[in-house]
């Protein structure tokens, strides 16, 4: 089998994400044991009572390594462009395969199987690990449980593997990405006629917390940028490469304001 009927088999699975996803990994798991990976299953029950697996692959012994890793489930497909063909139906038109999944993500784990595929366990200089994951697309839920619950995943982190997550990017290798904090910072005034100085304007009393955090954003640039740019320069001294090195970054900025003294901010 090549990669292209690797991802017509798993594109066949309506694997969106409000539904179980057990019966894709039953067949990923019998993929993987056939390509003759030792394999993990991590189950759960999702909040609606709905059942969801992982599956978790390993090939060969050693330290180091490579793991991918993809999600199973998939975004729903209600407005279906084809009247030619479901998006469960795989379909391969001018030389493009059409389907739900095919390319977030299921073509890239198919890549991933054919590749395994073609190289044979005694070649093998290093571990390979394949993991499937559940819930991907409404808040990585499978892949929460897999960190917390996986043999396998432990071994690899602890062997030190490389990782490569086979989410679509145009072919543009993404090196890096940018993890996020949340927490809800409250700032209490007292609400007044303007006329009159019994105002506390909450707003004001924000700004010393908001130059912080505008402190502690530019030092986070400038770690990127310093990162980014030494990255660069190491990949353009890859032999054979003489394609231009490229990067992009990108900032979003909001607020508010008001003539009044607010209450909260």
């Amino acid at each position: 089998m090549n990669a292209l009927d690797y991802t017509r088999d798993l594109v066949s699975f309506g694997s969106i994400s409000s539904v179980s996803n057990v019966e894709i990994c039953d067949h990923l798991e019998r993929t993987l044991k056939q390509l003759e990976f030792e394999t993990e299953r991590i189950d759960y029950v999702d909040a609606a009572g709905v059942k969801k697996s992982n599956v978790v692959g390993k090939r060969g012994n050693g330290p180091g390594g490579l793991a991918y890793f993809a999600h199973t489930d998939v975004v729903p497909a209600d407005n279906w462009f084809s009247a030619q063909h479901g998006p469960f139906q795989p379909t391969v038109k001018d030389g493009r395969l059409y389907g739900r999944g095919s390319c977030d993500m299921k073509g890239s784990l198919g890549c991933i199987l054919a590749a395994a595929a073609s190289v044979p366990r005694q070649r093998q200089r290093a571990p390979l690990y394949i993991t499937g994951t559940a819930d991907e697309e409404v808040g990585y839920l499978g892949a929460s449980e897999v960190a917390r619950r996986s043999v396998l995943f432990r071994q690899l982190v602890e062997e030190d593997a490389c990782g490569i997550v086979g989410e679509p990017t145009e072919l543009e290798v993404v090196y890096a990405h940018k993890g996020t904090w949340g927490f809800r910072a409250v700032s209490r005034g007292r609400a007044a006629h303007s006329s009159t100085r019994e105002g506390i304007n909450a707003n004001l009393a924000m700004i010393p917390f908001l130059a912080e955090m505008k402190a502690v954003h530019g030092v986070g640039e400038m770690k990127l940028t310093r990162y980014g740019e030494a990255f660069l320069r190491a990949i353009a001294t890859v032999p054979g490469d003489s394609s231009p090195a490229k990067r992009g970054r990108g900032t979003a900025e909001g607020g508010g304001g008001g003539s009044a003294a607010d209450e909260n901010a």
